[in-house]
C-alpha cells in the first residue's frame, strides 16, 4: 500500500518521467494539431476554446467520438492549442476561454465541395 501512495505522488507530482508511449503520443498530436491549425485557424477575429475543441474532433475523425483506442479529452486539445497560440504570439487565453487574434477559417470547409 505504501508503493501504491508514493508511486501516485510521483505521477501527480511530475516527478514520474514520460514513457516512450507518451512521447510518441505527444508527438503525434502536435503535428496533428499543427494540420489542423494550417487549414483551420485563420489570424484575425477570436473564438473561444470549445469552437476549437470541436472543429479539431471534426477534422480529425478518429478522435470525434470517446473511445480506448484514440483516447483524447477536451483539455489535451486545449493545452494543445495553447502551445500552439503561444508559438504564434498571441495572447493566451481569456479567463472566459476566449484566444483573441485568431478564428476558425470557414471558408476552408467551402473549398472542399
Amino acid at each position: 500500500i505504501g508503493g501504491g501512495s508514493l508511486e501516485l505522488g510521483r505521477i501527480a507530482s511530475g516527478e514520474k518521467k514520460k514513457t516512450r508511449n507518451d512521447s510518441e503520443r505527444d508527438t503525434q498530436l502536435e503535428q496533428e494539431f499543427a494540420e489542423f491549425a494550417q487549414k483551420k485557424l485563420t489570424s484575425g477575429g477570436n473564438c473561444h476554446r470549445s469552437e476549437v475543441v470541436g472543429a479539431f474532433r471534426r477534422y480529425f475523425a478518429k478522435y470525434r467520438v470517446e473511445n480506448d483506442e484514440y483516447p483524447l479529452t477536451d483539455l489535451e486539445i486545449e493545452r494543445l492549442l495553447r502551445g500552439w497560440n503561444r508559438m504564434q504570439g498571441n495572447e493566451d487565453m481569456s479567463s472566459a476561454g476566449f484566444f483573441t487574434g485568431i478564428q476558425i477559417n470557414k471558408q476552408a470547409d467551402l473549398t472542399k465541395l
